[in-house]
């Protein structure tokens, strides 16, 4: 389930007729509004920073595509469903929105790290994975800055160990910030954006 940015709705993922739908139910648990209606699977709902929109995956097209939907929550009102990329068979996990709700960033599963890009409404491909797998790639994460222009993630290197990097989304730049001789990840901005955190694993054992 995921909260929405008021706090007063959350977003979750139910079958009916053997197809997954997102419905919308007030956090005191008051009125239930089924926010999909089709015959099609839809996973992984996730509100924009502004709460205007809610980005999902849907199948309604054979294979798996980011979709978004107003977060109407009057079951009266149609609200016209987008699918936003053309990217064909495989499978993609949880879409992950920047601070200014204009970008999406996900991760596939052949590892590819990708954006999507509202203002020009075209996907970029960022980055490959090396060695993510399907538990490791549930729980990849990116951390924006606040102001949507970086944002950083663990990037897998050649040794196996991982690299915290930067994406400059201003001109399309990585900036790889630490050696990847130890294990650095889950890199965090701080609210002001002028340090970033992170986890090292700084054990060696030699074999």
């Amino acid at each position: 389930p995921e909260w929405s940015p008021d706090g007063k709705w959350i977003a979750f993922v139910s079958e009916r007729d053997g197809n997954r739908e997102i419905y919308l139910i007030q956090a005191d648990g008051g009125r239930l509004t089924r926010l999909t209606n089709d015959p099609a699977d839809d996973d992984l709902p996730l509100w924009s920073p502004d709460g205007k929109l809610i980005a999902y995956w849907s199948d309604r097209s054979g294979e798996y595509e980011l979709t978004v939907r107003d977060a109407d929550r009057n079951p009266e009102n149609e609200a016209d469903e987008r699918t936003l990329t053309k990217l064909g068979p495989g499978f993609r996990y949880p879409p992950q929105w920047s601070p200014d709700s204009q970008k999406i960033v996900w991760i596939d599963q052949a590892m590819k790290i990708w954006l999507y890009d509202f203002e020009t409404k075209t996907n970029r491909f960022i980055e490959q994975q090396k060695w993510m797998y399907h538990g490791e790639l549930e729980g990849f994460r990116v951390s924006w800055s606040a102001d949507s222009r970086w944002f950083a993630y663990a990037a897998d290197r050649d040794t196996r160990n991982s690299a915290i990097v930067l994406y400059d989304f201003k001109n399309g730049a990585r900036h790889q910030v630490t050696s990847g001789f130890y294990n650095d990840e889950q890199p965090v901005f701080d609210p002001d954006g002028k340090y970033l955190y992170l986890r090292t694993g700084r054990s060696f054992g030699p074999i």
